[in-house]
């Protein structure tokens, strides 16, 4: 019988949040379980290794961690984005990146910042608080497959509807009707007939004309004029959500790369970072598949938490070493790594808040250092600090983290690829268009890097 019991799912305190997560884990287990073990059965039976499951943290755990405890992937899907860009930051040396991946119904937002992807202590999913580790990552519904639409002040709309795969947009050709922002593509010339889409799929440009057609007489438009308010309009929801990321959290994001990946991302990259005055954009060689790539290349990793409320004369360096001694044996044991590296985080907060910051602290350092660099980091986010104020540490997280696979990103005989915009480029799972003033070529690993002219 599946048993879910908080102190093993959650650790933490605040206890609707814990006793939410819990029940989820409950619902969900039982479910994801039966999966895993009928899956583990069939490998085993077919001589292949045990799989590993992507966690909603960016790391892997083996199948029947996963099976018994189904909350630990429940946002796996965005987090394979997540663990390549991390891949992708290291590997080009852009060690702070905005990521954003464009896939059909959805395009999924986070942060690498000095090379590690932005991670919170918890969310709200389908109206659910889950007070578990996970990487920070913000959805809005504007993809490929979403539908374009008039509402009732007469508006243009993008999404939340998609198309989804079946029928697709219009263009596909399998008996959609409605407009998408793939068949505004079409029609603005961006994806082209004689140019099959991965899986050598041939767009029917008349099915998109007419889908924007009725759309843009509903409106009282030009056609081409619908088409471009279309992209406009998913565009800025987009830009809407790199910016809850950023400037909503006291970061500057011209100081920071956009790597666009998904099947669409890079036909939307340019026009997002003229919006937040980024001037440098990174598409991945596997642009189109790199949610797959990171889940391929993804460390393995077992988080544990627990709330501690230590601060006065309780948070000293002996009691943060006993605490992060023990989270990280109990991390080892379910990797079965006995040298798996430390990743600690701790959430603190001034004594009386309601609500803490995570600081990172890769190098385990003592009670004071933790201390400066909330102060500091507090500064940073609300502009002040209190001198002299008691500090709380409320929660401790260490990972344990065994490295993932070494994977070669480009092949080194290949051509490096230059180009200049304006121009649409097609690769093999995704198309780039560059606008005027755009241009660049691709590095080392295969990636293209553009670059805005001055």
């Amino acid at each position: 019988m599946p048993i879910a019991l908080s102190h093993e799912v959650v650790g933490t305190f605040r206890e609707y949040e814990r006793a939410a997560t819990t029940e989820l884990d409950a619902a969900l287990t039982p479910l994801l379980g039966a999966y895993l073990r009928r899956l583990l059965a069939r490998t085993d039976a077919a001589g292949l290794p045990a799989p590993q499951v992507m966690q909603s943290s960016g790391g892997l755990v083996d199948a029947a961690t996963a099976a018994d405890h189904a909350i630990l992937a429940v946002l796996s899907g965005p987090a394979g984005g997540a663990a390549a860009a991390a891949l992708i930051a290291r590997a080009c040396g852009e060690p702070d990146l905005l990521c954003f991946d464009m896939g059909g119904t959805s395009c999924d937002v986070c942060v690498v910042q000095g090379g590690r992807v932005r991670e919170s202590s918890g969310r709200e999913i389908a109206g659910r608080p889950v007070a578990l580790p996970m990487v920070d990552i913000h959805t809005v519904g504007a993809g490929g497959g979403s539908i374009a639409w008039r509402d009732a002040g007469g508006a243009l709309r993008v999404g939340p509807r998609s198309a989804g795969a079946e029928p697709g947009p219009a263009a596909y050709g399998r008996g959609g009707a409605e407009p998408t922002v793939t068949d505004a593509h079409v029609v603005l010339g961006t994806l082209s007939a004689e140019r099959p889409l991965a899986g050598g799929l041939r767009l029917d440009v008349q099915a998109a004309h007419a889908a924007v057609g009725r759309l843009a007489a509903e409106l009282g438009l030009d056609p081409r004029a619908c088409a471009a308010g279309i992209l406009r309009v998913a565009d800025a929801e987009m830009v809407r959500a790199l910016r809850v990321m950023t400037i909503e959290r006291g970061i500057d994001p011209r100081g920071f790369a956009l790597l666009a990946f998904g099947g669409a991302g890079p036909l939307h990259a340019a026009q997002i970072a003229d919006e937040l005055g980024i001037r440098r954009i990174l598409v991945p060689r596997a642009s189109g598949v790199l949610s797959a790539l990171g889940l391929a290349a993804a460390d393995r990793r077992a988080t544990r938490q627990r709330s501690l409320l230590l601060s006065g004369t309780e948070l000293t360096d002996a009691a943060l070493a006993d605490a992060r001694a023990a989270l990280l044996h109990e991390g080892r044991a379910i990797l079965g790594d006995p040298e798996a590296t430390p990743h600690v985080a701790h959430d603190v907060r001034y004594r009386g808040q309601s609500h803490e910051l995570t600081i990172d602290d890769p190098e385990l350092r003592g009670a004071d250092d933790v201390r400066a660099a909330f102060e500091q980091e507090h500064a940073r986010r609300y502009g002040w600090r209190e001198p002299g104020g008691e500090v709380e540490l409320v929660t401790l997280r260490v990972a344990a983290v065994s490295p993932g696979a070494a994977l070669r990103l480009a092949d080194e005989a290949q051509e490096p690829l230059r180009v200049a915009g304006p121009a649409v480029l097609h690769l093999a799972e995704t198309t780039v268009a560059i606008p005027e003033g755009w241009g660049g070529a691709s590095d080392a690993t295969g990636t293209l890097v553009l670059e805005r002219s001055p």
